[in-house]
């Protein structure tokens, strides 16, 4: 699942390649406006290849995790077991709070999940199949 500040993106076609932008706000007509190449905001439904919006977790509120805070997975499959340090939660619209982790872009296929050469990129992580352990006194 996607975030975005309005719960909205734009679902455009390049070639073969499809993504998504983020709506990052509503104009006065009411038109959703995605950050073009140049980063100016336009209407979504102006840029190329431009499908159709799609609804997202729309972002509220981040909060700093207090310390001691973590994500533990279980072995999946091929994928090791982790755990990893919580640095934030992200509340969504419907109040629901998400953890912040480090992880790495899975560039086999598989989940997102730390990176062994630290490389990190922090991001809502919305498994419900991972536990979340609170910080031990």
């Amino acid at each position: 699942m996607r975030w975005s500040p309005t719960g909205w993106s734009a679902e455009i076609t390049g070639g073969d390649t499809t993504y998504m932008g983020v709506v990052e706000l509503w104009s006065d007509k009411g038109e959703a406006l995605v950050g073009d190449e140049s980063g100016r905001l336009v209407p979504a439904v102006k840029l190329p290849g431009f499908k159709q919006l799609v609804e997202n977790h729309r972002v509220v509120s981040v909060l700093p995790a207090n310390p001691g805070w973590s994500v533990r997975t279980e072995r999946s499959g091929l994928f090791e077991p982790f755990t990893t340090p919580i640095a934030a939660w992200v509340m969504d619209g419907e109040g629901c709070f998400w953890p912040v982790i480090g992880v790495s872009e899975p560039e086999d296929g598989g989940p997102h999940r730390p990176n062994p050469e630290g490389e990190y990129t922090l991001r809502p992580h919305l498994s419900s199949g991972h536990k979340i352990v609170p910080p031990k006194d």
